[in-house]
């Protein structure tokens, strides 16, 4: 079933991937590499993400390269969080990172939202993290030839029927 869900994720976020980097020009291509992180000696360690299981951390990393003989404008970087996974905070690199809860609508993190209160008033409330859908990067220009790097992780969520089942009395 784990091994199933980390597929899965990874499946949703290279094809995801694909598609911006399409989007963006022919002539710039994106890897995605997704690889599990583990603690050794205190220090993270990636390894290979073949499966994975509630609660593990997994780094997304995307390398944009521009295999075309001219400089490509105004590239923007997406990463997507999939589903069933939540952002890790501070992991955007480069931090300079703008938020999604619907890959579409893009802002500076954190993300904000209103909350109407009791009394009427509105409040600003932050989003919480396992809204988040996707990560975007204003990479700018990328000179002919050359290529950017974006990453970010995630944790894998436990499944919603084991959620369920701890909250009952």
């Amino acid at each position: 079933m784990m091994k199933s869900l980390l597929s899965l994720c990874i499946f949703s976020a290279s094809l995801a991937m694909g598609q911006a980097a399409w989007a963006q020009r022919a002539d710039v291509t994106s890897t995605l590499l997704a690889q599990r992180v583990d603690m050794v000696d205190g220090k993270a360690v990636l390894r290979p993400a073949a499966q994975g299981k509630p609660g593990d951390l997994i780094d997304y990393s995307s390398t944009y390269r521009n295999g075309g003989t001219a400089a490509a404008a105004k590239l923007l970087a997406t990463v997507p969080v999939p589903m069933g996974t939540t952002f890790v905070a501070g992991s955007a690199s480069p931090a300079a990172a703008q938020a999604s809860t619907d890959g579409a609508r893009f802002a500076p993190m954190p993300l904000m939202r209103m909350v109407k209160q009791s009394n009427g008033a509105e409040r600003a409330e932050p989003v919480p993290l396992e809204q988040y859908r996707a990560l975007r990067w204003e990479v700018g220009t990328l000179a002919a030839g050359g290529s950017a790097a974006v990453g970010l992780r995630v944790r894998i969520d436990a499944p919603e029927s084991s959620v369920s089942a701890r909250a009952k009395p």
